[in-house]
């Protein structure tokens, strides 16, 4: 088992299983942060064409409240650009820009007890009315990618997902199937064992059965508009 080089192996790792096999895992949020941990698009290409010619499967095990949309889409074509056959395992929560990431697999396998969630995309921005109408504009463009891309590989229309996504939806692996986002439920044999943490998941706040650790949420919010603050005063 060769391992290629990688970053914190509970953030973002690349694995040759063996000469025909890779193992990607993404738990973690997408892009370049500078407040946790988190894997970009440059850092993931860079490992990705890194692997060896004759790997011919790669299984992805994802584990992402999302991030960057412009990361996520990166890495969502470099995986459906890649020769190998891809298989995305859902192995905690695909959510956001990493609901997109999963669809590029070829196949797409839900863990029990594991999650995916979609959402409008949003963003921070400050300026002029000139200035928040391109912002407005931009983010209008980027919704109409990922609605692309939802359409594309689920059984959903365009005005369902968009309706969906304006609600943030969030379904199970029973849901997730029967709309076209995954095409089967994980085998015992192929789950990974997944610590029940909200760390680094103030994203949790929009499922409601989650309730019970609001307190660390909202410490998770507080702290990330702190540091928006200070980052922003700079």
């Amino acid at each position: 088992m060769t391992l290629i080089k990688t970053q914190d192996k509970k953030a973002f790792s690349i694995e040759c299983k063996t000469a025909t096999r890779a193992e990607i895992a993404i738990y973690s949020s997408i892009g370049d942060s500078m407040w946790d941990d988190s894997v970009s698009a440059k850092s993931f290409n860079q490992e990705l064409t890194g692997l060896p010619s004759s790997v011919n499967q790669i299984d992805v095990r994802l584990n992402s409240g999302g991030g960057d949309v412009f990361d996520g889409m990166t890495i969502y074509n470099r995986l459906k650009q890649h020769k190998a056959k891809v298989t995305v395992y859902i192995d905690g929560l695909a959510a956001s820009i990493a609901s997109v990431i999963a669809l590029a697999g070829d196949e797409i396998v839900m863990g029990e007890g594991a999650l995916m969630m979609i959402h409008k995309p949003w963003t921070m921005a400050q300026g002029d009315s000139k200035d928040l109408e391109e912002t407005i504009d931009r983010l209008n463009d980027v919704e109409e990618q990922i609605l692309g891309i939802y359409e594309r590989n689920t059984n959903l229309s365009r005005p369902e997902l968009r309706k969906m996504i304006a609600e943030t939806t969030w379904f199970d692996a029973d849901q997730a199937i029967d709309m076209g986002f995954a095409q089967r439920k994980m085998a015992s044999d192929e789950s990974v064992d997944m610590a029940a943490s909200l760390n680094n998941a103030f994203w949790i706040k929009d499922k409601p059965q989650l309730a019970s650790g609001q307190e660390m949420v909202n410490n998770k919010i507080n702290e990330f508009r702190n540091n928006v603050k200070d980052f922003l005063a700079r």
